[in-house]
């Protein structure tokens, strides 16, 4: 008799489960069928939601790596004491401004054993830019609250306001050996 009755609890409980599952998922189908004035959800809906989740979660993804901008680059031109290195320009407003600018006469110096910087003579424009980047060696980049160019020829961390626009394609070891100021001559590369 008592495994009569721990079989009909036992029933009981899944009918009881069964039924909990069910509510619930007519209360969600509810919800989404109000949400989307009263029409029952189709696939469509359901491939179309599923659609939008995975875009904003490519959407997210993407807003934490930085996006190198390749579709307009130009070549740059850098003359360190007659030895020429070559540079490329991403295409993005401050880079296109910088590339605007050329040619250009700066004066590097060392800024805190990690890179190379110089002061522009205009301020580059940095609406849209992201908030910030965490430069490799090589990178070319504009730090915003100064106006200055940085070449970095050692690894740093990520830094607010930082902006990256372009990235040197050779000859960074001249820039790594310099041990005093510099000057370098900017200017558009024939292409």
């Amino acid at each position: 008799m008592k495994k009569y009755m721990v079989l009909l609890l036992g029933v009981i409980l899944c009918w009881s489960f069964a039924a909990c599952a069910g509510q619930e998922s007519g209360s969600s189908a509810s919800q989404l069928s109000s949400a989307q004035g009263g029409e029952e959800p189709s696939i469509n809906d359901a491939e179309s939601s599923i659609n939008s989740a995975d875009s904003v979660q490519e959407t997210e993804s993407t807003s934490t790596d930085t996006i190198i901008p390749e579709a307009e680059e130009r070549k740059l031109k850098m003359t360190i004491d007659g030895q020429v290195m070559n540079a490329t320009l991403y295409d993005t407003p401050a880079a296109d401004a910088l590339y605007e600018m050329l040619p250009l006469e700066l004066t590097f110096e060392d800024f805190n054993g990690t890179e190379k910087i110089s002061y522009l003579p205009e301020e580059l424009p940095t609406e849209g830019e992201p908030d910030g980047y965490d430069p490799e060696v090589g990178d070319l980049c504009l730090y915003a609250p100064w106006g200055n160019l940085a070449i970095f020829y050692k690894d740093f961390g990520y830094s607010d306001s930082l902006v990256l626009l372009g990235h040197i394609d050779s000859g960074m070891d001249i820039i790594t050996d310099m041990q005093s100021d510099f000057s370098v001559t900017l200017e558009k590369a024939e292409q």
